[in-house]
């Protein structure tokens, strides 16, 4: 009686892991524009997670992915994983404890460099206005 107790408690306990993993179609439905998706791997801090190991995995489609430096890989957009819907098996580097998945969103481009004005002068004039037509009007 007992081995069965203790089997059973494994399979709730390993069914409660595997509940809380990200599955492909979290990210990419039937409807999403591409070929790609691109994720973002995120420690407990919200730091990205690089060189970690992704895998899609469930039967018989399987895809193995590192995290760049900035914490992103991507996924394909395709019918056979939508179909399967694998689950994403993530490894991270030796210590980190915690992580998250996102749609990774890129950086805003940097704003653009004002020279700053020397004490004592003035700022150089603004361009002056384009000449308006010349002409009648009714």
């Amino acid at each position: 009686m007992r081995p069965v107790l203790l089997g059973t408690a494994a399979v709730v306990l390993l069914a409660q892991g595997c509940a809380l993993r990200p599955r492909y179609r979290d990210f990419v439905t039937a409807k999403t524009e591409g070929k790609q998706v691109q994720l973002q791997l995120t420690d407990g801090v919200g730091a990205p997670v690089p060189n970690a190991k992704v895998e899609l995995s469930e039967w018989k489609n399987r895809l193995q992915l590192t995290t760049a430096a900035d914490g992103t890989f991507t996924l394909p957009v395709e019918k056979k994983y939508l179909d399967e819907n694998p689950v994403l098996v993530v490894q991270v580097p030796v210590g980190v404890s915690a992580y998250a998945v996102a749609l990774w969103t890129p950086p805003p481009p940097p704003a653009p460099v004002v020279p700053a004005t020397p004490p004592g002068e003035l700022p150089p004039p603004a361009p002056a206005p384009a000449p308006s037509p010349t002409g009648t009007t009714p």
